[in-house]
């Protein structure tokens, strides 16, 4: 009968949706910004996002929380409005203003209406180029930070993070946090903060991107118009290598918290960086081993509920098994779609397709690295995972660690080799 449903048959599946991207026009609005505009969807807002040189790599090592700090400050107080008044201008335009720090770059992101779009770049001008920095600002912002920086170590699991941290890098430049530590960030001031400002924020290698209901000429002309003559200062910092792998003795490093009724585990090691030729082939591997939930490692997991301190050798099993046990067809497939067919879906919203078209800036990612994404998890091979895992995932180069209750715990690894227990690493 026309029009009937057998509702016990499943329907063919269609083909998956392609990836299709907003097409970029690139601007110069001055010798050195550069200005990335995109028409998108049919919302009226405009999401945007300024990288700058101005990330943790830039900052001396005696002065490491610089970059965080400075970002932090750049909305308390700028231009002829203070901390309550620029709060006030911000609410007013309905717009929503993040800076945040990473060891590559600083990253100022807005979102707005699109009939605010030219209150908001000037508020963004504002903030970069006529920040008040006043001590009493400083000084308050900064015991917020060191605050928050306290009551992190009271999360064991960013204990064990930072614990790790520290194991895999040692020193240099990864072996701290991006935002800084408890010893360096307590020592900053007013003084140091400008300088860093002074140094760093500027049009050298600064790139705008907008993204939504926008025309790209009148927006080239309204940043032209506000950034046109901010002055380039400096070079541009190097990208920071990517560091050798640990030097891996054996056994576990076992950070003592008294008291602790669980334990945080983490097994880690130095990745690759991203231009590396085996990128997508760590991609998949990593979803396949634990980066799905029907990961080997979480279904492993799962099996059994309660696991604690079996479940460091689960995870190394586990880790082996990807060479000994190869990925069969459905997990190539599993994690292949996981990869790949939500990605539209990634690239729906203005701030999406901006926040991706950054991360693509950032890491000096190929042109058409979205575009090629889904083909290039497709081209992945059972052989490419694990020769991926034999390269990056052998046990000489994966650091062991657990946070937990040392004394609680004594014996219950002694299988995994030497135990060295270390006590809490400093905020």
């Amino acid at each position: 009968m026309t029009g009937t449903v057998f509702r016990e048959e499943r329907p063919p599946a269609g083909a998956p949706p392609r990836l299709r991207l907003p097409e970029f026009r690139v601007f110069h609005p001055s010798d050195h910004l550069q200005l990335w505009v995109a028409e998108h969807g049919v919302v009226p807002e405009v999401s945007l996002r300024l990288l700058l040189d101005a990330g943790a790599a830039a900052e001396d090592a005696n002065q490491a929380g610089v970059a965080e700090l400075t970002a932090r400050l750049l909305t308390e107080g700028a231009g002829d409005r203070d901390a309550v008044g620029m709060a006030e201008w911000l609410d007013r335009l309905g717009a929503a203003f993040r800076a945040s720090v990473q060891y590559d770059i600083a990253t100022m992101a807005m979102h707005c209406l699109s009939d605010v779009t030219e209150g908001a770049l000037d508020f963004l001008a504002t903030v970069l180029r006529e920040p008040r920095f006043q001590e009493h600002e400083v000084d308050r912002v900064r015991g917020e930070r060191l605050d928050e920086i306290e009551r992190q170590f009271d999360e064991p699991a960013i204990v064990a993070d930072h614990a790790l941290i520290d194991a895999v890098y040692g020193k240099g430049l990864y072996a701290r946090p991006a935002g800084g530590k408890a010893d360096t960030v307590s020592s900053l001031q007013a003084a140091d903060v400008r300088a860093y400002h002074a140094a760093r924020y500027s049009s050298a290698g600064a790139v705008l991107i907008l993204c939504g209901a926008v025309d790209g000429d009148r927006a080239a002309d309204l940043v032209s118009a506000r950034l046109g003559d901010w002055p380039a200062v400096g070079p541009a910092s190097p990208v920071p290598e990517c560091p050798a792998g640990p030097a891996v003795e054996g056994g576990v490093i076992v950070i003592d918290r008294p008291g602790s009724p669980q334990a945080e585990i983490r097994i880690g090691t130095v990745g690759a960086a991203h231009g590396t030729q085996d990128l997508f082939s760590i991609i998949v591997a990593n979803a396949i081993l634990g980066g799905l939930f029907n990961s080997r490692i979480n279904m492993n997991l799962r099996e059994d509920k309660g696991w604690t301190y079996g479940a460091f050798q689960e995870m190394l099993a586990e880790i082996r098994g990807m060479t000994e046990r190869p990925p069969d067809p459905d997990e190539m497939r599993l994690a292949k779609n996981a990869l790949t067919l939500s990605l539209p879906l990634q690239f729906e919203t203005a701030g999406q397709v901006a926040g991706k078209v950054a991360r693509q800036l950032i890491y000096r990612l190929p042109a058409d690295y979205w575009e090629t994404y889904r083909d290039n998890v497709e081209a992945v091979t059972s052989g490419d995972v694990v020769r991926v895992c034999e390269r990056y995932l052998t046990e000489d180069r994966l650091v062991l660690l657990a946070v937990t209750d040392a004394e609680a715990t004594a014996g219950t690894l002694d299988a995994l080799g030497p135990v060295t227990v270390r006590t809490v690493p400093e905020a």
